[in-house]
């Protein structure tokens, strides 16, 4: 039996640059020669003999046979390179040599899809992947049948329209379905060949479990050595593994349900940042931000090296924003977290795949545990960011949300220094344009007061504002699913389905269907949806600058009003304070709501000073006269125990007529205790409701309550921002 293998040649430097190159001879980046020496090294380690070597008449196609074989065995090695025009990419005509995206600026996105993804349609002045077809095919025939039925192995170096010509010609693929394969550089597609008397056959390998598990995509220059290596897969795919790992269960509605065991919610006591010269002198060192060794990062990472079972790689992008997004690599252990990466994160297009280049990387080992009185964490449980390496290790814990905000502290450190705020909110869009925003820590309503019918979600946690405006962080959506329903929560109810994954859910045995009332668990249940399960999502997740900001609390004594009107100087006062109460569930040891002031309403995951964040915000609201209301989503009536946290139909509400303008034209009377401005009346809410005092039956208790609090403000702002200015310390309660 002989092989045909099918490789592309490496990264060019037009590839790296998107523009289309076709006929045009490009040589190879740094990064292609690399990938090339690595291809025939891999090939070499599978044992493989090169009979015969083909390649284009294109240097970068020329170069790559050359690398890959002076890598192989000695007698592969002797083999000359046949260049033959065969092989030659599509020419594109009057398109050679332009860049991609200005192209679809000019000719939009529809025609240049057609000239690029068509097996008929011809570019101008170029040639159609048929016409490639049509030159590929003889020599199929005519050439590589014949040196395969003479058990010769066959190594065929070429481009990625030769290779979807050549793999048409096999009857692999047809002209329909061709389009749906990604052909990566330097990946090697291996064909069996057999005669069985009457016909030739090439049958192409199992290129998942016999080929690319051979190829780590560069995750050995970590020093990791797995014995399978799974990239980006599908949603089909990792749920498929998922339930086959027993990792999860599939539920009644088509989500994956998965137990994360000890721990239902993050962990920050055990994050740490690596304190060295990037960040000794930028980061808010304290008790939210602790300094770590370098060696001790080291000693823990080079522990984790030592796993070498099967891994999953998922490369995506971490903002929608073109030009600030960051290159994202998250690497797992178990298949249901690729999953949960893959949706919480942009993917990237099949063409970005094949160029990307991680800037950042999360390397994720669920199971494995630290020792603390050797490697200095605190417990078994670690989050250890090295910005200096662009490297997160975490392991000890399975809760996947630990993913997801290690990625945001990264942004949170990275943006400032490119004069872009990133913000701990959610965003959506009005029919008119109008941005809104809104701030807050979990489980003071981001996420389900974002997810509004009448209006586009531009995403539900963690957005950037830069020049442009407002872009989301993510892919998808993490939402609270506690006491879900239908009638309160349609859009994120609809959204639980084939491709979710359901976090800490109770189900029913017999019927497999979620128990949303269930607590048992944890308080912190969770789902994890794609963006686009919303409908009316903004794809891509970008907008303009807001229109309003909506800081959102959840007072867990009850005496902070609904909803109030702030100043500038306001805004800036209760940003830097960030007050909220910590709820049940979202972090390890929280079973009642805390009393917390959270700077940026996410301190946690704010390693630079407040101030730093603090004047990107103030600068902005001024800058594009930007409307701020505090929204008090907690306790009504009394504190937590005697009171009700509010209804969410009055909480939206409010929310409506921020957005609308109603609260514009309404009167506003002043909340002495907290200097607050207070509305009188607001569309839909009895009067009642928007008077905190009122709806507690012991007055003096209320006074007493709202007093400490009061105080609890004052103290907070005097002691950790003794140089803000005078405006903005008056803006706040007077103690």
């Amino acid at each position: 039996m002989s092989i045909l293998i099918l490789m592309r040649h490496g990264q060019s430097i037009w590839n790296l640059q998107n523009r289309f190159t076709g006929g045009i001879d490009v040589p190879l980046t740094r990064k292609g020669i690399k990938q090339a020496k690595k291809a025939g090294k891999e090939l070499k380690k599978m044992g493989i003999t090169i009979d015969q070597v083909y390649s284009s008449k294109l240097s970068r196609s020329i170069e790559t046979a050359r690398f890959i074989t002076s890598n192989l065995d000695s007698s592969s090695k002797k083999n000359k390179i046949i260049k033959v025009s065969s092989l030659n990419e599509r020419d594109y005509g009057d398109l050679s040599g332009k860049y991609k995206d200005e192209l679809v600026k000019t000719h939009g996105e529809k025609k240049v899809l057609e000239w690029r993804r068509s097996f008929k349609v011809k570019p101008p002045k170029g040639e159609s992947l048929q016409d490639v077809l049509k030159r590929v095919k003889p020599f199929l025939n005519n050439k590589i049948l014949k040196l395969l039925k003479r058990g010769k192995n066959v190594l065929c170096v070429a481009h990625g329209n030769a290779l979807r010509a050549f793999r048409i010609a096999t009857g692999e693929y047809t002209e329909k379905n061709i389009f749906n394969i990604h052909i990566p550089p330097c990946v090697p597609v291996i064909y069996e060949y057999k005669n069985n008397g009457k016909k030739n056959i090439l049958s192409v390998k199992d290129s998942k479990t016999n080929i690319t598990s051979k190829f780590t995509y560069q995750i050995e220059e970590l020093g990791l050595k797995p014995s399978v290596v799974h990239r980006n897969l599908s949603s089909k795919e990792l749920i498929k593994m998922a339930v086959e790992r027993n990792e999860g269960v599939l539920t009644k509605t088509g989500a994956l349900s998965v137990t994360t065991g000890q721990y239902t919610g993050r962990s920050p006591e055990d994050r740490f940042i690596v304190d060295d010269k990037l960040t000794h002198k930028t980061v808010d060192w304290g008790k939210i931000n602790k300094p770590f060794p370098a060696k001790k990062f080291d000693q823990v990472l080079n522990k984790m090296r030592k796993h070498d079972k099967e891994l999953f790689v998922f490369d995506g992008w971490a903002g929608a924003e073109d030009g600030t997004r960051l290159p994202v690599r998250m690497i797992t252990d178990h298949a249901w977290q690729s999953l949960f990466v893959k949706t919480m994160f942009i993917e990237p297009t099949a063409e970005e795949l094949e160029y990307h280049e991680p800037k950042f990387t999360v390397f994720n080992i669920n199971d494995f545990e630290a020792r603390p009185e050797l490697d200095g964490t605190r417990t078994s449980t670690f989050i250890l960011l090295n910005f200096t390496k662009s490297l997160a290790i975490i392991g000890g814990t399975r809760y996947g949300g630990e993913n997801k905000k290690t990625i945001f502290g990264v942004l949170n450190f990275i943006l400032p220094g490119k004069d872009i705020m990133p913000m701990h909110c959610s965003a959506n869009l009005g029919l008119n344009g109008d941005t809104a925003l809104f701030f807050g820590l979990s489980g003071t309503g981001k996420t389900t007061l974002s997810a509004d019918p009448k209006r586009m979600l531009i995403g539900d946690d963690e957005h950037g504002w830069s020049d442009n405006g407002i872009f989301n962080f993510e892919g998808g959506c993490y939402a609270k699913t506690i006491n879900l329903s239908r009638k309160a929560e349609p859009q994120i109810w609809d959204a639980i389905r084939d491709g979710a994954v359901l976090e800490n859910v109770v189900l029913n045995p017999k019927t497999m269907n979620p128990d949303y009332d269930d607590d048992s668990l944890t308080e912190n249940t969770r789902v994890v949806y794609p963006l686009d399960y919303i409908p009316g999502a903004v794809i891509p997740s970008v907008a303009g600058h807001p229109k309003s900001i909506i800081f959102l609390t959840a007072d867990a004594f009850g005496v902070l009003p609904p909803i109030s009107k702030l100043t500038t100087d306001g805004a800036m006062y209760h940003f830097m304070a960030g007050y909220t109460s910590k709820l049940a569930g979202t972090e390890r040891g929280i079973i009642e709501p805390q009393p917390t002031f959270s700077h940026c309403f996410g301190s946690v995951f704010m390693p630079r000073p407040a101030e730093v964040y603090a004047k990107m915000l103030g600068e902005r609201i001024v800058k594009h006269n930007t409307n701020v209301y505090l929204v008090n989503t907690g306790w009504s009536g009394g504190p937590y125990g005697v009171g009700k946290r509010f209804q969410i139909q009055y909480t939206r509400k409010m929310i409506t007529a921020v957005l609308d303008g109603s609260l514009e034209k309404v009167d506003y009377e002043k909340n002495k205790v907290f200097n607050l401005d207070v509305p009188k009346t607001c569309p839909g809410v009895p009067s009642k409701v928007l008077d905190p005092k009122k709806t507690w039956k012991n007055k003096k208790a209320y006074d007493k309550a709202a007093k400490s609090l009061a105080k609890m403000f004052y103290d907070n702002f005097k002691t950790k921002y003794k140089k803000a200015s005078p405006n903005i310390k008056k803006a706040g309660p007077k103690g």
